[in-house]
C-alpha cells in the first residue's frame, strides 16, 4: 500500500474490498459451496422472517455445542464464548453479509504510513454498561491489553499484528501504530475478539486477570452465570448504535437470551426437538438427515472459510516427525467415504491447506491425493521407510511401535466423528492411533506443551494470511500446533502478508505458501466444513455471520407467537 494512496475512505464499497482483501473467489464461491437448506436465504445464512412486523419479547433458548466458560474478548477459548461475547461487546467496525467492510464504533478511519498507521475517529453516542461513555482511551487501553503478553492472549494477538504503540490525542480520536505494514487489520478488527471493553472494568483489573462478568457496550448486558452454567444475557435498553446493515440497529427485541453447553450431540438435537431449546449450535449431520423436512424447524448451512478441517501433526516430535508417516496417513485417508458414509454427506472432501471459498485457494491441489485415498500406496510409503508390521498388526522400526496420541477437544463437532474415524483409516495401514478427548483447557494445556502427536484443529479466516498465523515458526505459542518452523514457509508467508491486495503476485505467493506445505504435510485436511445450525421455526432473523463461526448479534432476532 503506497504512502500517497495512504488515506483510505471510511467505508469500502463491495467491490473495492473485495479487491483490496482479495475475497471476490470467496464471495462467489459462497453460494456455489453452500448446499441447499431449508432456509430460504441460504445463502445469507438467515432464518426465513414472514412479512409480518418483528414482535418484542421472549427469551431466546440456545444450547451450544462448545465451551462457553470464558467471556473476556481475547481470550475466548472457544466458539461458544464467541457466540456470546459477540452479543456483550462492540467492536471498532463490521463485516456485512457482502463481505464489506462498515463503520461501527469508528464512524471513518484513515490509513497511512503503508498500513503502519491507523487512525480511527469514534462514535460520540456510546456508553457502556456501566454507564461509562467510550471514549479514545476505552480503545486505546482495549487494544493495549490484548497486546500485554501477560494477558495471554497469543492467538488474537498474532491477529491483531505487532502493536508499537497506540495514541489517544482526544477523546474521539485513537490511532493504532504497527510496527510492520498491517494491512489485514480491518479484517480483523470485526470480530468480538477487540471488542471494546469499558475503561471502569479495565481499572479494576490486574495485568494477566481474566474478565469474570464483562462489561461492554453490546446490544445485550450480562446478568449471570449459575452454578450449573446457565448464562443469561438481558437486553440493553439504551443501545442505538448497530452497524448500518442490521435490520434493527437499536434496543434488541428479545428481553434475552439463555445459553447453555451441552457438549454431547444427540442430547443437545432432543433438546430442540422437546422444546426446551429454540435454538441449537452443530446439528450433528444424522440428525439433520433426519429432521431437515420437519416443518416444525429451520435448519441454516453456511460453508465456513478457512483453513483446511482436521488435525495438524506435531512435526518435532517422532514418529510423525518423519515424512513417510504423515504423507502415508494422509494418502490412506477416504475422505469420501467419511464424508458420505459417517457425515451423510454434509460437507466436502479436502485435501490442500485451505477450504473452499477463501481467496487464492490453489484448487489443483485437491488431485494431488485422491479424495478416496490410496491405502496400498500408504503401506508402501511406510514399507519403504523401515515401517515393518508386528505385533497386532501395527508397525515397528527400531523397537518403536508406530503408536500415536490425537489430542480432541471432547464435544467438538464434527472433528470428534473425524478422529474416531481417523482411526478405524490408519489402522488398516498399521497405525495404531488413540484419540484423547479433553475439556478445552486441558487441551489447551496438552498442545501448548506439544505433547501431541496429532491434534484437531479448526479456524476460520476469509484470507489465506490465516495460514501465517498457524504455520509461521513465530507463532509457536500461539496457534502453530503443528511446531513449525521452515525458513522458506516462513519467507513466503510474510511475503504474501505484505503483498498488494488482489494482485497476481500475491496469488502466486499463496500458490507457493500451499505447495510448500503439501511438500511438507504438517497437516492431514479432512474436510470443507458446512455448518448447520437449528432452531424452532419461530425463531426469525437469525443470520450466521460471513465465516459462519458464529451469529451476528441477536438485535435483528425475534420470536413469533
Amino acid at each position: 500500500m503506497a504512502s500517497r494512496r495512504s488515506h483510505r475512505s471510511s467505508e469500502l464499497n463491495r467491490r473495492e474490498f473485495l479487491k483490496l482483501t482479495g475475497t471476490v473467489a470467496a464471495a462467489a464461491a459462497l453460494a456455489a459451496c453452500t448446499p441447499a437448506t431449508t432456509a430460504p436465504t441460504a445463502s445469507a445464512g438467515a432464518s426465513a422472517a414472514a412479512t409480518a412486523a418483528a414482535k418484542r419479547g421472549g427469551t431466546l433458548t440456545w444450547t451450544q455445542a462448545l465451551d462457553n466458560v470464558i467471556l473476556d474478548p481475547p481470550l475466548f477459548g472457544q466458539g461458544g464464548s464467541v457466540e456470546i461475547t459477540g452479543d456483550l461487546f462492540d467492536s471498532l467496525v463490521a463485516l456485512d453479509p457482502d463481505l464489506n467492510i462498515k463503520p461501527w464504533l469508528a464512524t471513518k478511519w484513515t490509513v497511512e504510513n503503508d498500513a503502519k498507521k491507523y487512525t480511527f475517529t469514534l462514535r460520540n453516542d456510546v456508553k457502556f454498561h456501566d454507564g461509562t461513555p467510550l471514549d479514545s482511551s476505552a480503545v486505546k487501553r482495549t487494544i493495549e491489553r490484548i497486546a500485554d503478553p501477560a494477558t495471554k492472549a497469543a492467538q488474537v494477538n498474532t491477529a491483531l499484528g505487532v502493536l508499537d504503540h497506540a495514541e489517544a490525542p482526544d477523546p474521539q480520536t485513537v490511532i493504532l501504530f504497527f510496527k510492520d505494514p498491517n494491512p489485514l487489520l480491518l479484517l480483523q478488527l470485526w470480530k468480538s475478539w477487540y471488542g471494546i471493553i469499558s475503561p471502569k472494568q479495565l481499572d479494576t483489573l490486574k495485568p494477566g486477570e481474566v474478565i469474570q462478568s464483562p462489561i461492554g457496550s453490546g446490544p445485550f448486558k450480562f446478568v449471570s452465570r449459575s452454578a450449573d452454567g446457565l448464562t443469561t444475557i438481558a437486553a440493553n435498553a439504551d443501545y442505538k448504535w448497530g452497524p448500518e446493515f442490521r435490520k434493527n440497529r437499536a434496543t434488541p427485541y428479545l428481553d434475552s437470551i439463555k445459553f447453555r453447553r451441552v457438549p454431547e450431540a444427540s442430547t443437545r438435537t432432543a433438546t430442540l426437538e422437546s422444546g426446551e431449546s429454540l435454538f441449537i449450535d452443530d446439528v450433528p449431520e444424522a440428525d439433520y438427515a433426519r429432521l431437515k423436512n420437519d416443518k416444525r424447524f429451520t435448519f441454516v448451512q453456511l460453508g465456513r472459510k478457512g483453513p483446511g478441517y482436521g488435525f495438524q501433526f506435531n512435526m518435532k516430535k517422532a514418529p510423525v516427525s518423519e515424512l513417510a508417516v504423515r504423507q502415508a496417513m494422509n494418502w490412506a485417508v477416504d475422505r469420501q467415504g467419511i464424508v458420505d458414509k459417517v457425515l451423510f454427506g454434509v460437507h466436502h472432501p479436502t485435501v490442500g491447506p485451505l477450504q473452499e471459498g477463501v481467496w487464492g485457494r490453489l484448487d489443483e491441489l485437491e488431485k494431488t491425493i485422491p479424495y478416496a485415498g490410496d491405502k496400498k500406496k500408504a503401506a508402501d510409503i511406510l514399507e519403504g521407510a523401515g515401517w515393518k508390521v508386528g505385533a497386532g498388526g501395527i508397525r515397528e522400526k527400531g523397537g518403536q511401535r508406530l503408536s500415536l496420541v490425537l489430542a480432541a477437544v471432547a464435544g467438538s463437532i464434527p472433528q470428534n466423528d473425524l478422529a474416531d474415524a481417523l482411526v478405524l483409516q490408519v489402522r488398516e495401514i498399521g497405525i495404531d492411533l488413540q484419540v484423547q478427548k479433553m475439556p478445552i483447557n486441558n487441551w489447551f494445556d496438552f498442545v501448548r506443551a506439544y505433547k501431541h502427536d496429532l491434534v484437531d484443529t479448526a479456524g476460520a479466516n476469509l484470507d489465506p494470511d490465516e495460514l501465517r498465523l498457524r504455520y509461521h515458526s513465530k507463532s509457536i505459542g500461539g496457534v502453530n500446533y503443528a511446531n513449525l518452523s521452515d525458513p522458506q514457509l516462513d519467507d513466503l508467508l510474510v511475503k504474501g502478508q505484505l503483498a498488494p491486495f488482489g494482485s497476481d503476485q500475491r496469488r502466486q505467493i499463496y500458490y507457493d505458501v500451499q505447495r510448500r506445505l503439501m511438500d511438507l504435510l504438517p497437516m492431514l485436511s479432512m474436510i470443507t466444513v458446512i455448518r448447520t445450525v437449528g432452531m424452532a421455526n419461530r425463531v426469525k432473523d437469525l443470520r450466521l455471520n460471513p465465516q459462519a463461526i458464529n451469529s451476528y448479534p441477536a438485535t435483528d432476532v425475534w420470536l413469533d407467537s
